[in-house]
This record gives C-alpha cells, structure tokens and sequence, in this order.
C-alpha cells in the first residue's frame, strides 16, 4: 500500500522534469537558431522535449516513444492516483458571475484548463491571447474553456469580469474562476499534475480533460507544435 503515494510521486516528477526539459528546449532552440544552422543535422524524433546538441537527452528521446499532449503519462498517473483516499478529484470554486461552479457541472462537454493572474507582468496575457484564439476557432462546439486565478485576494469575481471582458470571452463558453489559494493549488497540482502552480505562480500549460472529467492531454502553449496536438486532439473528442 506505501508503494502507491511513491509511484505516483515518481511519475509526477517524470512530469516536471519532462516539462523544465521542454520549455529549456523551446528557449534554446529560439536563441541558437541561426548556430544550429551552421551545425550538423542530427535525428531526433522529439525535439521539444531534448535541446539540440545534448548527446544524453539525444539518445533518452530517441529510447522514449513520441507522446503528443502527455496522454499515456497522464493515464499512468489518474491509474496510480485512483486509490489515493486523500486526493482532490474535484473543485468548487467562484466565477466572475459570482456563481459557484463545480467541477462536475462541466461534465457533459469537454473543456481546456489554463492558470492565471490578471496582474501577471510575462506571459498571462499572451497566454489569455491563445485561449481566445481557441475560443474563436471552437465558437459555437460543445467545449469550454476555464482560466483559474492563482491570485485570489487581487482576482475578485469583480476583476476576473473585467479582464475577461478585455478579452471578449463568452460567459457561456470561457469560465474565469477564483477561490482559496490553498484549493487552487491542490487542484493544480492533483486534478491537473502541474507542478508549480503558486501563488502567482503557474506552469505555461493547457490541460484538456474531456466529457467524463478526465484529464487527457497536457499542451506547453508557448509551443505552436502542442498548440496544434491541442486542437488536434479537442477535434477527436468532438468527433465522439
């Protein structure tokens, strides 16, 4: 039974590593462009997950198979954490409206999970950007999407209104919730397995879960590859 917690423990740091090693990619791949240029071409079946020229991470991505939004990592960890008695399967929190929103009134359609803060000064609001442009490409499907504030005492139902109408998010379709921080980060780090989310601090992460409340797929969206796996993968839940 002492064996669960240290499986799910272990796959979760599978996770954050797999998740530092992507974004450190996606930035030294952006600053050494025109260097790798010049460099000689080698193979690499997954290079979001291994900066060029790293013979170790070289060879780890070419032993591990390609794994487009985390999906099979994702169904290690629902497996391992199913009979942990203490684990947050749920939330409950507040939107903008004031109405409290449950994770189970969601059920029936699928939705993709971002954290945020709307004083954010780096990327929130690049990232808010993404979520409109998927907002406007799924207009009128049978999906939501759901920004949740990692700053409650700033991020009142009263502001979440006014960012949210800054960004022309549809009240029907774009949830903005807020809650205690203490919930937020327990339901950031065991519904969703994202670590380092904090207060006003989060991973650049969608999370898709779909119909049932399951979480299925985890996206970097600072990454137009993941970006397109996202949609890719939000169609073929529609499809179903």
């Amino acid at each position: 039974m002492k064996r669960l917690p240290l499986r799910i423990l272990g796959i979760f740091m599978g996770l954050f590593v797999g998740t530092a090693l992507a974004l450190v990619s996606f930035s030294v791949r952006r600053s050494m462009a025109t260097r790798q240029a010049n460099q000689e071409t080698r193979p690499n079946p997954n290079p979001q997950e291994s900066p060029d020229g790293e013979p170790g991470d070289l060879q780890a991505s070419q032993a591990a198979p390609p794994d487009p939004g985390r999906r099979r990592q994702l169904q290690e960890l629902n497996a391992a954490s199913a009979s942990e008695p203490n684990w947050t399967r749920r939330f409950e929190l507040t939107e903008r409206s004031g109405e409290t929103i449950r994770s189970e009134d969601l059920q029936g359609q699928p939705y993709v999970v971002c954290f945020f803060f709307t004083t954010c000064p780096r990327t929130c609001k690049r990232q808010s950007g993404e979520m409109r442009l998927l907002q406007s490409k799924f207009k009128g499907k049978p999906i939501r999407f759901v920004s949740i504030s990692v700053d409650p005492d700033i991020d009142t139902p009263e502001v979440l209104r006014e960012y949210a109408e800054s960004f022309g998010a549809d009240p029907k379709q774009w949830l903005f919730l807020t809650g205690p921080l203490e919930d937020v980060i327990r339901i950031g780090s065991e519904m969703f397995y994202l670590p380092g989310v904090e207060r006003r601090g989060h991973p650049d992460r969608f999370c898709l879960v779909n119909a049932e409340g399951t979480l299925v797929g985890s996206y970097i969206w600072l990454d137009s590859e993941e970006r397109e796996e996202l949609v890719k993968h939000i169609d073929e839940l529609l499809a179903n």
